[in-house]
């Protein structure tokens, strides 16, 4: 009796582990799969600290899209491209609210009228000089066996990068005539190093070429953005304080002048 009991309960035991170990292997296995990176979106906004009364001053402004010195190679990617191009509104915005008459902006001299040109007082540059040093990017390779062997393989070398860029530079504001584009006034002003710290996880082909990385690779293109967004109140900043119409409208005899000698 005792040993049938004993058999009895050992089935139950026996008979509950495989019902366990059957819903067990039933239940779906999810797997996770990481988010891949995405580029993210900066935020550049400016508010002009003060509001004076649209054209309370007598000066009007030809306004010309800020623009990169030509030595800086990456000026045409994105989050540099887009830094540029948000902050002409924003420049045009500060400008009417010192009280300025604005003509523009226009992307280009060239895409001004000749009436704008006539009727404005000063024509506005605004230059960007970046310096992008990448003393501090440390880049490793590996070779990639592509086909062949012994003495006839034909490898290419896959290369990785990681450290930090400092990024520096100056804006330079500058104020002519605008038929002749002859000089006036000038002001460079530096801006603040700022670190960025990198962390590339892709392969490329060209040591030290950034081109692809700031456009393909949102783990290096991001880490950018903050100190863009600094520089962009900085040189907004910058352009309030310095375009002041108690010292511009001093400027306006030197247009007169100016055409007048080369008879406009």
């Amino acid at each position: 009796m005792k040993n049938w009991l004993k058999l009895s309960l050992s089935l139950i035991v026996i008979v509950a582990y495989a019902a366990l170990v059957s819903a067990s292997a039933k239940q779906k296995i999810t797997t996770v799969t990481p988010t891949a990176p995405t580029f993210k979106v900066p935020s550049y906004v400016y508010a002009p600290p003060a509001h004076a009364k649209f054209g309370s001053n007598d000066l009007k402004i030809l306004l010309i899209e800020p623009r990169y010195n030509e030595k800086f190679k990456y000026a045409d990617y994105r989050i540099f491209n887009d830094f540029s191009k948000f902050m002409v509104g924003d420049i045009n915005e500060s400008l009417t609210s010192k009280g300025y008459v604005v003509r523009g902006p226009f992307e280009n001299y060239e895409g001004a009228l000749y009436t704008d040109k006539v009727e404005s007082d000063l024509l506005l540059n605004v230059q960007i000089d970046f310096d992008l040093n990448d003393q501090n990017i440390n880049w490793s390779g590996n070779e990639i066996l592509v086909s062949g062997k012994k003495q006839t393989a034909i490898y290419r070398t896959d290369y990785k990068m990681n450290g930090f860029f400092i990024l520096s530079g100056k804006v330079t504001l500058s104020l002519s005539e605008p038929l002749t584009k002859e000089k006036i006034w000038v002001k460079n002003v530096a801006l603040k190093q700022r670190k960025i710290n990198i962390v590339s996880t892709r392969d490329y082909k060209n040591l030290r070429d950034y081109s692809a990385a700031f456009e393909s690779e949102p783990n290096f293109a991001n880490p950018f953005i903050p100190a863009m967004q600094d520089y962009y109140k900085e040189i907004l900043d910058i352009a309030w304080a310095n375009l002041d119409p108690n010292e511009l409208s001093s400027l306006k005899k030197y247009t007169k002048e100016i055409r007048d000698k080369k008879k406009y």
